[in-house]
């Protein structure tokens, strides 16, 4: 079953009345908890123009996604490059993703396909450049934003001989300096909160369902708590909080205030398929050390792990699509899927003209290529076998993780009674198995190359061939 759609929550009141009182008493209602979505499936639509969101929201909906997140919607500098949408110059809706009024229309067309959309925002720092104008003719400096910031709503943290930060163990370089030279706001200013939720508020007017909180780790967890609290009850919130190793900013320090990615999810991914040492994956304590379930997306790549190797990308493809199986057969966390483009530069953005990033089109893809051409759009979430296993974590639901099953280059795990997913890593070697998988006997379809399986007395006997998995549900 589906959980419901990311719809934020209304406080309400109710008229107590008293045998006693001539008019009615009119009692506030104690604020909902915030919802939970674990069972739900995103989707990061990197790069994508709101007007090719909103003509793909009619097969995301048809296909089980049920939130998108998209790429920040605010003015920024200019340049070709990807990471200009992550150096804002004002928080006006006009960028080379479209206008307002388009990026309106899609979150309303994608709401009529019961996706809802999930807005990236950029609200640690704003620009990097020295000065220029925008892409919708803000004329700026680093910082000084005409009618928004001035120099004193920033952070100065003479910590480095640069500003910047030097030492990721060093908390207050973290949350005070620089990052990668983008002019860092003071988030204990008062008025900083507010022009941020104006900000959030004003996209939450156009009926996004929440945020995606850009570089969340260099906000102090309190100061963004303060923010985040005074956003209307239900409003999903999700911290962009990256795991590292004896740092002093964790992602668990800002779960009071939203949900969060577990990276570590991701890395480990990458070492399972393309490491093809899979069998840590059937560990016990395996999650023990990851953020909360409940509270965790998880993923194979993102835009920044996909370009620093840290994950699997489309170079990849058959093992991220394996990978991506895998995320959605198992019960840890909520998923979300990855959608993006190739590149031979690290720094390339998509293809665009004058007037913006082009149209994209996933006409005809259903499975991975070996080959891309330079900025062509992968839609990996158009694969066939990611569709089909969006409906494997349907039907499992909440039933648990059983018969795990783990040789060398193989892991394979029952959810009990209702499915069961298998897995040969290895990029050469073909491996024979016999597994138990608490599935009623009959014939059942491999949502992952549509090849048939008998099961016979519990069991599943067959050939896995290199780099390939096996999913099998009850329908």
């Amino acid at each position: 079953m589906r959980f419901g759609k990311l719809v934020p929550l209304l406080f309400s009141t109710v008229l107590v009345l008293s045998g006693c009182a001539t008019s009615p008493v009119i009692e506030e209602t104690e604020p909902a908890a915030p919802p939970r979505f674990e069972s739900q499936v995103g989707l990061q639509l990197f790069m994508w123009p709101w007007d090719s969101i909103a003509a793909e929201c009619e097969f995301l909906g048809n296909s089980g996604v049920d939130w998108v997140l998209t790429s920040p919607p605010q003015e920024h500098i200019q340049g070709p490059q990807w990471w200009t949408v992550y150096q804002p110059v004002s928080y006006q809706i006009e960028s080379r993703f479209g206008t307002r009024e388009q990026f309106a229309a899609m979150v309303q067309t994608c709401a009529e396909n019961n996706v809802a959309v999930i807005a990236d925002a950029v609200i640690n720092h704003m620009s990097g450049s020295s000065g220029g104008t925008g892409v919708a003719g803000t004329e700026f400096t680093k910082y000084e934003y005409p009618g928004l910031y001035t120099r004193e709503d920033f952070h100065n943290c003479n910590l480095t001989p640069d500003d910047q930060i030097a030492n990721y163990k060093d908390l207050a370089q973290v949350q005070t300096c620089e990052l990668l030279g983008l002019s860092d706001l003071d988030q204990k200013s008062e008025r900083v909160q507010q022009q941020i939720l104006s900000y959030l508020n004003d996209l939450l007017s156009l009926g996004v369902a929440g945020f995606r909180i850009d570089a969340a780790k260099h906000i102090w967890a309190l100061d963004l708590k303060a923010i985040v609290d005074q956003l209307p009850e239900g409003t999903r919130i999700i911290h962009e909080v990256i795991r590292g190793g004896g740092e002093p900013v964790q992602p668990e320090q800002y779960l009071s205030s939203g949900d969060v990615w577990e990276f570590d999810y991701a890395r480990n991914m990458k070492s399972y398929f393309k490491g093809e040492v899979i069998t840590p994956a059937a560990s016990a304590i395996r999650f023990r050390d990851f953020t909360p379930s409940d509270q965790t997306v998880s993923f194979v790549s993102n835009h920044d792990t996909e370009r620093n190797g840290q994950t699997l990308n489309y170079k990849d493809a058959r093992y991220f699509e394996l990978a991506t199986a895998m995320m959605l057969a198992e019960d840890y966390g909520q998923p979300m899927l990855y959608s993006s483009y190739a590149f031979e530069d690290y720094d390339a953005g998509p293809a665009q003209s004058a007037s913006g990033i082009s149209p994209v089109s996933c006409e005809g893809v259903a499975a991975p290529k070996d080959e891309y051409r330079d900025l062509e759009w992968i839609c990996q979430h158009r694969w066939q076998s990611t569709i089909n296993m969006i409906r494997f974590r349907d039907i499992v639901a909440d039933a648990p993780v059983v018969e795990k099953y783990r040789e060398r280059g193989i892991y394979g795990f029952a959810r009990e009674g209702r499915g069961y997913f298998i897995t040969n890593v290895f990029d050469n070697k073909e491996m024979s198995v016999s597994v138990a998988t608490t599935l009623p006997d009959g014939e059942y379809v491999n949502l992952i190359d549509g090849e048939t399986h008998q099961i016979v007395g519990g069991m599943l006997t067959a050939v896995l061939p290199a780099m390939s998995a096996i999913a099998l549900v009850v329908d």
